[in-house]
């Protein structure tokens, strides 16, 4: 992968590649690895060598990556809710499909991902992107201090997928490269750190400043008492299903509303996305399963709760109840 690239944007990589993450040849390598790294997804391989990069660097509350996997490969994505992904290809073309919609960037141009039900991508052969990951946390008060402004309705939320172009994707662009500076090894310094807490605060909202207007749109939101009924058909189904893998479609159906209005609902009860509240059921119930059944396998406990990832499981249990699992079954 070059170390000055993107276009005419013309930004250095350089200290993104210093070291890959990992190099590989390997589809289900790949697969896995990235699963990891970025986002449970499904890949779907057509013909042609693959020749997998993949780097990192943190920084601050961000995290930027680079990846090209070689041969043509689509990308089906599932659901998340704790970031948002800027994708800036660098090489080739890449394609976006959501909400019957088609999207098809290449080098210059950015796409902003918070995928729904039904999103899909196809990096075509030879294609490279920069990728930049976007906190949930940023991007929510950014939403809250625009709604407050009046720029934006208080039950927004972003698109699953929309884009920015030239000329303005060349101003996001700066603003990239003033966040590639402080990657470890960079000219960045702890001097300059109030500098890269206004960099996480401008990048998101230079994003939602200039969606076009059909990507802000809202639907009307019901009359509270028919919202109460459809919030307790979707928590009985949650927690009637909180084991089994459960879809934001599949949600949506069962309190009789759409995918949006199941957003704006449980933020506006719970604070919470819709995954993310039935990702408290489950931890809520797993934790409830480790205290009665200590002699369980917690790897067990995880999967029988819909947690695929081990990793990710202690995460979000030690973020939920201030400990590990391990201890939960120690006490």
């Amino acid at each position: 992968m070059s170390e000055t690239s993107l276009g005419n944007a013309g930004l250095d990589l350089s200290l993104m590649f210093r070291k890959p993450v990992f190099v590989s040849r390997s589809a289900q390598e790949t697969q896995s690895r990235l699963a990891l790294a970025l986002a449970d997804h499904e890949l779907n391989w057509q013909p042609g060598s693959v020749d997998t990069e993949f780097y990192h660097g943190p920084v601050g509350r961000m995290e930027l990556y680079a990846l090209r996997y070689g041969a043509e490969v689509e990308i089906r994505p599932q659901p998340f809710d704790d970031f948002v992904l800027v994708q800036m290809p660098l090489r080739g073309s890449a394609t976006f499909h959501a909400g019957g919609k088609q999207h098809r960037v290449g080098a210059g141009e950015v796409v902003i991902l918070a995928p729904e039900e039904n999103t899909s991508m196809v990096w075509h052969q030879g294609c490279e992107q920069l990728i930049l990951r976007l906190p949930n946390a940023l991007v929510s008060q950014t939403i809250t201090q625009l709604a407050d402004e009046g720029n934006l309705t208080g039950d927004f939320r972003l698109p699953a997928v929309s884009t920015l172009q030239r000329p303005i994707a060349n101003r996001w662009f700066g603003l990239v490269a003033e966040l590639l500076q402080f990657l470890p090894g960079g000219t960045g310094s702890v001097m300059q750190s109030r500098w890269l807490k206004h960099l996480e605060e401008c990048l998101p909202l230079f994003l939602l400043s200039h969606l076009t207007p059909s990507d802000t749109r809202v639907e009307r939101s019901p009359p509270p008492r028919m919202c109460a009924r459809q919030l307790q058909k979707i928590d009985v189904f949650m927690r009637e299903h909180v084991s089994q893998s459960i879809t934001l479609t599949a949600l949506a159906a069962a309190g009789g509303v759409s995918v949006r209005s199941l957003n704006t609902l449980c933020r506006r009860e719970y604070g919470q996305s819709p995954m993310e509240r039935l990702r408290a059921l489950r931890l809520d119930a797993a934790r409830e399963c480790l205290l009665l059944n200590t002699h369980l396998s917690i790897t067990q406990v995880a999967l029988d709760h819909g947690f695929s990832h081990m990793g990710r499981f202690a995460s979000y249990y030690q973020q939920r109840f201030g400990e590990l699992p391990k201890a939960t079954t120690l006490a």
